[in-house]
């Protein structure tokens, strides 16, 4: 009995002994020897925007299971599948603002930038920076990547002037004055069409204008705009007032816009006959005020954009 329980506890001692030898060989249990960790291995990987492949070494730490904490242990990022070995000191290898985890599970390339996982037309790199830029928190940008039309407006994200907004602003005329009777005839009183546009869409008012009188309104239309475009692209914005009495009053004028066809009010700086600008909506939505030789336009812009959340 006491040769058996001798022979019992010295093949458990000898267990516990070989398995001293084995951790040690792998101490921190990541599937690699100490001499694997501390040989290394090549990473080939194309950062964001380069064209060429950069190639540089690296090592692991035989401490730890998961030396740079990405979520991926030393031993997956040496045997990453398909040849595409990552940098165990590096979260993200490429750099393209997903860690190497996140790509292994998400099916996308770690060594490379360049790839589009919704297949938007928006490069997932651009895309992610877009949305830091615009303080969305990266776990909603996860969902955003894999989403082809985030704002839901019918436009690809990599097609969409603002893939966070159905963009929509408010145009409303507030105040005019008038200071010439343009080319009309009518002695005190200009039949004035006020023309406002944004993209393919305008809206057209009839309204009496009075010379030398300081005229308050309240003429507003909501534009829903063309969102189709590249992310940050501005949209065409222009108004127009003119005399509806085209042409009337020529014969005794010397046609001081030069446009002989029509009777335009020339309320905009450089006195220009149309206000016509490139309308950046995250900047540009304000309260205006622009005057030339014809007087005096006052007039706001007002964002009605609806977001991802319905605001």
């Amino acid at each position: 009995m006491k040769r058996i329980a001798f022979a019992v506890a010295f093949m458990v001692l000898l267990g516990t002994l070989a398995g001293c030898v084995v951790n040690d060989e792998d101490r921190d249990g990541d599937g690699l020897t100490k001499e694997n960790e501390r040989q290394g291995w090549e990473v080939h990987v194309v950062y964001p925007h380069a064209k060429n492949t950069t190639t540089y070494h690296v090592t692991s730490d035989p401490n730890k299971k998961d030396t740079d904490g990405d979520g991926l242990t030393d031993y997956e990022e040496f045997l990453y599948p398909d040849g595409r070995a990552t940098d165990p000191n590096k979260k993200d290898t490429d750099g393209d603002g997903l860690t190497d985890y996140e790509e292994f599970t998400l099916g996308t390339n770690p060594i490379h930038w360049q790839h589009d996982l919704d297949d938007d037309g928006f490069i997932d790199y651009d895309e992610i920076t877009y949305y830091k830029q615009h303080g969305i928190a990266h776990e909603k940008i996860l969902d955003y990547i894999q989403t082809q039309d985030v704002d839901g407006d019918g436009v690809p994200d990599g097609y969409d002037r603002d893939p966070l907004r159905d963009l929509r602003v408010e145009v409303r005329i507030t105040e005019i004055m008038l200071m010439s009777y343009l080319d009309s005839p009518d002695d005190g009183i200009i039949e004035g069409e006020i023309n406002i546009s944004f993209d393919n869409s305008w809206v057209e008012f009839e309204e009496t204008l009075i010379p030398r009188t300081n005229q308050s309104f309240n003429l507003s239309h909501i534009f829903d705009l063309t969102d189709f475009g590249v992310p940050g692209d501005t949209n065409a914005f222009s108004i127009v007032i003119k005399d509806s009495d085209e042409g009337e009053g020529l014969k005794a004028k010397s046609f001081e816009d030069g446009i002989p066809e029509y009777d335009f009010a020339r309320l905009f700086e450089g006195n220009q006959p149309v206000y016509a600008v490139n309308f950046d909506i995250l900047t540009d939505c304000t309260a205006y005020h622009t005057w030339g030789t014809d007087g005096e336009l006052w007039f706001e812009v007002i964002d009605r954009s609806v977001g991802v959340d319905g605001s």
